[in-house]
């Protein structure tokens, strides 16, 4: 009678094995292939002073929204009191990932435009030289998709103490 109920654990117990792959062929499995990490590649910050023939404007113009499912922060300000430098911050967001470069572009007074690229990871810093006057700062965003955002054309005035 023992051998009635032990023959159909048996056969359970088989059925899970199988069902559990645990039949291997008894040889070595090799291990999948993976990809070597690719290196991820970064811009270098430039900064180019290009003379402008027919002169910058120094008026700001309409800025862009950057979608909601896609925000990053970008900070512009003057280095300081009797300063010139103008520094564009990266701030980060959750569509940082979604960004393929950043431009900067200051206008001058006279006209002239120097530009730079502020790398898209957060904290990054881009400094621009902007003048003694009220300088024009415009930050365009390129999404991967190819749209293109003006998200910030404002006046950044000399700061002078008093």
């Amino acid at each position: 009678m023992k051998f009635r109920l032990l023959i159909p654990v048996i056969v359970v117990l088989v059925a899970i094995i199988f069902a559990a792959g645990c039949t291997g062929s008894g040889g070595q499995t090799t291990p999948p292939q993976t990809q070597p990490p690719t290196p991820v590649q970064t811009t270098s910050v430039s900064t180019t002073a290009l003379p402008s023939t027919t002169g910058g404007s120094t008026q700001p113009g309409p800025t862009q929204t950057i979608p909601p499912a896609t925000p990053v922060s970008i900070s512009v300000e003057k280095a300081g009191t009797y300063s010139t430098t103008i520094i564009t911050h990266f701030d980060g967001g959750k569509g940082m990932s979604a960004v393929s470069k950043v431009d900067v572009r200051v206008t001058r007074p006279d006209g002239s435009v120097v530009t730079g690229v502020l790398k898209h990871l957060m904290g990054e810093t881009v400094e621009l030289e902007g003048t003694q006057g009220t300088d024009r700062v415009e930050v365009i965003v390129t999404m991967n998709t190819g749209s293109v955002y003006k998200v910030i054309d404002q006046q950044m005035p000399y700061k002078t103490r008093g």
